[in-house]
């Protein structure tokens, strides 16, 4: 992630995520792109705000999750990006095919995502009061 500029508490986010999840973070890349996003598949009207892909590189799988510049929330979009992962790390089904969004599971890592930067957000200002009231 070095050398990127990401959103104010991007990385501190994707730390949080990993170390909740217990993710390692070795295997994971995340991208924040200016490029264009890919349109949705199938009929409706719209783009992808993030991706999550994979590859399997000296036989150990390694993850990518692009969060695009044009995202409306971005630690959301990172979070929900991130939900995909896990559930695909749990299943340990790792489908490289872009597919019509399912609006019951999308809303379901919506609602995930939500929550966890609810909790984020909530224990960095518990720690930022600890740190204000120790001064």
């Amino acid at each position: 992630m070095e050398g990127t500029e990401y959103p104010d508490h991007f990385a501190d986010f994707l730390v949080f995520l990993c170390e909740k999840y217990r993710v390692d973070r070795s295997r994971l890349f995340v991208e924040y792109s200016s490029g264009p996003p890919p349109p949705l598949k199938g009929t409706r009207a719209g783009y992808y705000e993030g991706l999550l892909s994979y590859r399997e590189k000296n036989g150990q799988i390694q993850f990518l999750i692009t969060v695009f510049k044009a995202s409306r929330e971005p630690l959301l979009t990172l979070a929900h990006e991130f939900s995909h992962l896990v559930k695909n790390l749990k299943s340990g089904n790792f489908e490289k095919h872009m597919r019509p969004p399912n609006d019951a599971a999308e809303k379901a890592f919506d609602d995930l995502a939500r929550n966890d930067l609810a909790e984020f957000r909530s224990a960095r200002s518990g720690e930022q009061a600890e740190r204000s009231g120790h001064n």
